[in-house]
């Protein structure tokens, strides 16, 4: 049997994805006069190792509503554990659960609008996670992690930022319930 303070806590969660669906609505509406006309939807960009580790957190598994960036690269052995893609439309409530979890911590996610259909946005991003260095090494940009996307951001030029954010009209981090704009793109 659950203890209350359990019990309690998943209240907190149903009341928490209702609140959700209402930010997500305000969210869509405020970025409406982006592009309103294009947008289909929003996504959440996660750190699947960070994922795993929020409070009741169910396993991310391939469906229509998820899709794991690493599938088809050279990472693909390591895709359970990096950057998952999740279409809040058609997320499970408890995917949607712990994605509110992740959110109201240190974690965070991050929040994409975009006209592009869900898997050519996944498709757009996997494209970015490899970048050149001055050296000519190959390096992961990790956009996907919440906590650096903005110092990420803050270090490239203004064209290296519109060619990562290209397939966005906005991108958008929530850290400790804070929802910060890292980039509008219109």
């Amino acid at each position: 049997m659950p203890e209350s303070g359990s019990r309690e806590r998943r209240n907190d969660c149903d009341a928490g994805v209702a609140r959700w669906s209402r930010r997500r609505s305000t969210c869509i509406l405020r970025n409406a006069s982006l592009k309103s006309h294009c947008l289909f939807g929003s996504t959440h960009l996660v750190d699947a190792l960070l994922y795993a580790r929020a409070p009741g957190a169910t396993a991310l598994v391939r469906s229509t509503a998820t899709v794991a960036l690493f599938d088809g690269t050279g990472d693909a052995s390591l895709a359970d554990a990096g950057p998952w893609l999740i279409d809040v439309a058609g997320a499970s409530i408890d995917i949607k659960r712990t994605l509110l979890e992740l959110a109201a911590g240190v974690e965070g996610v991050s929040w994409l609008i975009s006209a592009y259909p869900f898997r050519g946005l996944a498709q757009e991003l996997r494209e970015r996670l490899d970048v050149k260095m001055p050296d000519g090494r190959t390096a992961l940009l990790r956009f996907y992690d919440a906590r650096v996307v903005g110092h990420i951001a803050g270090l490239l030029s203004f064209s290296q930022r519109a060619e990562l954010f290209v397939p966005t009209f906005d991108w958008l981090v929530q850290i400790n319930d804070d929802l910060m704009r890292l980039h509008p793109h219109a």
